[in-house]
């Protein structure tokens, strides 16, 4: 979720508990604090790759509650005996940020350490308007009827019944977006995958075929409340899940593949991937294979390729470009086609 609903909610859980003002910008602080494993000075990659990683996890946000807590304590020269009831407060803030994160697309690693598998319930858009919109009214609310301390917990309960029920609808939506498309046809072998846009009555909804130790993705984008499937594109990827050998020499593209995810950092990225693709080149030249990692959903929404490249020679000798590689899709038809034979 974005930074502003998350530190939207923070005011308005301080506001309905009746902090003092600096337990209010501490609850607000720790509602967004861990978006901090955004930030990267290396590159947009290393960014993407830390996102929503651990510090994205209960047991993090846990850590977190008590390191903000104790440095408020000690710099605010405040008693001991505060410091458990501030931690409490710091939680809540902290384990706001990860209950609505878990509705939003994109992975996340909640459970870390007990567990490392990425998850995420996929029923919102990073920028949920309709979210965004309910909390700046319940917040503009709350300040109109500063002291009126009933009124401020009714609003917030309203508030957050408005959340769950925006969450129940947006369930709804995205089985009907899945069932859309799993109407066409009746292949067993092929997974449904619904994901959200920043509009309530579009959907993604993606055929997900397995094919040579790789996926065919059919990226439908949908209309859930009328059924209607409003476009489609197709993007294949062979190779993409090839586990196979991956020892030198590197003669094949499947072993360039399973070369490439060996290297932590292309692994770490490709996790992160929505759809991960791949794209396999061979140079002659200098006889190394330039393999490609990108999300295919950002290809079918953003129109580009988006990823991180790899040289890989015979030897095994891996290169990794650690920057983001960008490649605008063309706009005619039969362009895209042959575009989409290349990457495969």
């Amino acid at each position: 979720m974005d930074a502003l609903s998350h530190a939207l909610l923070g005011f308005i859980a301080g506001q309905a508990l009746q902090l003092d003002p600096n337990l209010q910008l501490l609850l607000i602080i720790s509602s967004v604090s861990l978006d901090i494993d955004a930030l990267s000075i290396q590159s947009p990659e290393a960014a993407f790759r830390t996102h929503r990683g651990p510090i994205h996890s209960i047991l993090a946000a846990i850590v977190a509650s008590l390191l903000i807590a104790t440095g408020h304590t000690i710099f605010t020269g405040l008693p001991l005996a505060n410091l458990a009831s501030t931690v409490l407060i710091c939680l809540t803030g902290t384990l706001s940020h990860v209950f609505l994160d878990v509705f939003t697309m994109g992975s996340m690693t909640a459970l870390w350490p007990i567990s490392r598998r990425n998850f995420a319930l996929n029923l919102t858009h990073f920028l949920d308007p309709t979210v965004l919109a309910a909390l700046i009214i319940a917040a503009l609310i709350m300040t109109y009827t500063k002291t009126d301390t009933s009124a401020i917990q009714l609003v917030a309960g309203v508030a957050l019944a408005f959340l769950a029920l925006n969450f129940g609808a947006r369930y709804y939506e995205k089985n009907a977006a899945a069932k859309t498309v799993k109407g066409l046809d009746n292949d067993a072998t092929s997974e449904i995958i619904s994901l959200p846009t920043i509009r309530p009555d579009r959907w993604w909804a993606v055929k997900k075929t397995p094919f040579e130790s790789g996926y065919s993705y059919e990226i439908y984008r949908v209309n859930p409340f009328r059924n209607k499937i409003l476009n489609k594109d197709t993007v294949e990827s062979p190779y993409t899940h090839y586990n196979g050998p991956a020892d030198p020499p590197i003669d094949s593209p499947q072993k360039a593949v399973a070369r490439s995810k060996k290297d932590k950092k292309i692994s770490a990225t490709v996790d992160k991937f929505v759809l991960p693709a791949v794209s396999i080149h061979h140079s002659k030249e200098d006889n190394t294979w330039q393999v490609f990692w990108h999300d295919a959903f950002t290809y079918a929404v953003k129109r580009e390729h988006r990823g991180i490249l790899t040289h890989i020679k015979v030897d095994g000798t891996i290169t990794t470009e650690a920057r983001w590689l960008f490649t605008t899709r063309p706009r005619n038809s039969s362009q895209v086609k042959s575009r989409r034979r290349d990457a495969s």
